[in-house]
This record gives C-alpha cells, sequence and structure tokens, in this order.
C-alpha cells in the first residue's frame, strides 16, 4: 500500500528535535581573544562550511553573548574540535558567560598560540581552525561571521587521508535533554567511537546504475 499521509510513515516531531536527526556531530569550542580580558570560549554548534575558494566557515553568534563583543573587537576566532577529555569544557563554555568567569583558567585549559591569527589555540583539542573575519551580516539578534581560513591544526595521526580518525578521541555530541530520573539535571550525550566503528562505502556500485552517457560524465 502507498501512504497517502506523512502520519502513516513518520511520527510528528517539534521544531526543536529536528536538531536530533542530524547527530552526532563535532561541536565547536570557539575561542576568541580580547586585548582588555584575554582569551575565552564559547560552545557553538551554530556553524558550517560555507565555501571553498576561498575556503571559509560560517559562525553565527548572539549578540547576547561575550564572544559576540569580543569578535567586533578582535575579528578573528578559532574553530576548536573538542576531544572526549574536554567534556566539562564543553557543558561550562555553554552556560556561563565569559563576562562573569575566566573560563580557559577555571577549566584548567592550555593553550598554544595561533599560527595566523591573534587567537589562541586549544592544547587539548583534537583540532583548530583559524579563522579570521572576511564578511558578515546580522539577522534576528544574531551576527553570521564568515570566516577565511588561515591555518589549521590537527593532533599526530588525526586524520587518515580526509577522514576523521577514531583514534583521535573526537568527542561525537549527541544533544542534550531533561534526565527521566524526576531530576532537574540536564544530560549531554556523546558517543563514543571507535575505529571498528567506522565503515567505507565506495560508492561505484550505485554510479554503475546510472546510464551509459551519465557514466561517462
Amino acid at each position: 500500500m502507498v501512504a497517502t499521509d506523512a502520519a502513516e510513515v513518520f511520527e510528528e516531531i517539534s521544531e526543536y528535535d529536528t536538531t536530533s536527526l542530524f547527530k552526532p556531530k563535532v561541536v565547536s569550542l570557539v575561542v576568541t581573544d580580547s586585548e582588555e580580558k584575554g582569551p575565552n570560549i564559547m560552545t557553538a554548534s551554530w556553524f558550517m562550511l560555507a565555501g571553498y575558494d576561498p575556503f571559509r566557515y560560517l559562525l553565527s553568534v548572539s549578540h547576547k553573548t561575550y564572544t559576540y563583543e569580543v569578535i567586533e573587537e578582535n575579528p578573528e576566532f578559532v574553530l576548536a574540535a573538542p576531544s572526549v577529555g574536554m567534556i566539562d569544557a564543553l557543558t561550562l563554555a555553554g552556560q556561563v558567560s565569559g563576562r562573569d568567569l575566566d573560563k580557559i583558567e577555571h577549566l584548567g585549559l592550555e593553550t598554544v598560540p595561533g599560527k595566523e591569527v591573534d587567537v589562541p589555540l586549544l592544547a587539548d583539542a583534537v583540532g583548530n581552525v583559524e579563522c579570521s573575519v572576511m564578511d558578515s551580516f546580522e539577522f534576528e539578534g544574531c551576527t553570521y561571521y564568515f570566516g577565511n581560513v588561515e591555518a589549521a591544526h590537527v593532533v599526530p595521526g588525526g586524520l587518515d587521508g580526509r577522514v576523521l580518525s577514531l583514534d583521535s578521541d573526537v568527542l561525537a555530541y549527541m544533544g542534550s535533554d531533561w534526565g527521566g530520573d524526576g531530576s532537574d539535571a540536564k544530560y549531554r550525550y556523546y558517543a563514543d567511537l571507535d575505529p571498528e566503528d567506522l565503515r567505507r562505502y565506495p560508492g561505484e556500485e550505485v554510479m554503475e546504475t546510472l546510464p551509459e552517457e551519465l557514466r561517462e560524465e
């Protein structure tokens, strides 16, 4: 029988739950640096690849955040891919403002100077991407920054060719939800992935199903 209504095939969810459909993902710790107060970190999932020539990322930052103030002062930032050991940093950096706390000092995070930008890298991260703001636009209380990639770094063995190595202990974030045990605690979930969990799919077989003229292209 062919379904004639979405309810016959799917369960309807809220707009907030749609983000769960695109997990796991590697969230970012956005590092910025203020001349007056020093470096700061903020948890961010609102970022995406935004072009190849030049290679750039798009980062959305709420005007309510301290990170917005710092990027406006110093238009550079680092996207750091956290390791599993940085789960506390991921949690705290998304809930406490840099106006109130030096989060890097409080968490005891080690930093190393950036190569091309005046923003430090997180030493315990799987990788760091140095970006300079090349353009931006505002929309509904956020500024969207196009960050041109100036330099990028990964831990030794962190990449297998152009594939992220699961030996790098990357934090594959699954999302958050309130506890179901009657408490008010909010839990963060991540997937503990091992190299044997990775599957390789070459894709040639499906391409062979195309008409010959398309295969030749």
